[in-house]
């Protein structure tokens, strides 16, 4: 069963905070500011992508702010995917 008030808190255990939207089986991942660098890390993307397999989902998404420069982004980054 997928519970995205369960993963949001599973997440927050990395030291990741944000909030999750359940939209079907994506879990859409809406990070505080703060949050942002630990999410660059490979690592920490691949246990969250492995904590929402064991929360019901299928897939993850990451919402960023659309202002790229107000999170410190260049806008032509490139996309992390793993």
């Amino acid at each position: 069963m997928r519970n995205a008030s369960a993963l949001a808190a599973a997440i927050a255990e990395l030291g990741v905070h944000c909030s999750v939207e359940a939209r079907g089986a994506l879990a859409l991942l809406l990070p505080v500011s703060s949050s942002f660098e630990a999410l660059q890390s490979p690592d920490t993307r691949r246990t969250v992508v492995a904590l929402a397999r064991q929360h019901g989902f299928t897939h993850v998404a990451i919402e960023l702010p659309s202002d790229r420069r107000s999170a410190g982004r260049d806008a032509d980054a490139p996309l992390l995917r793993d």
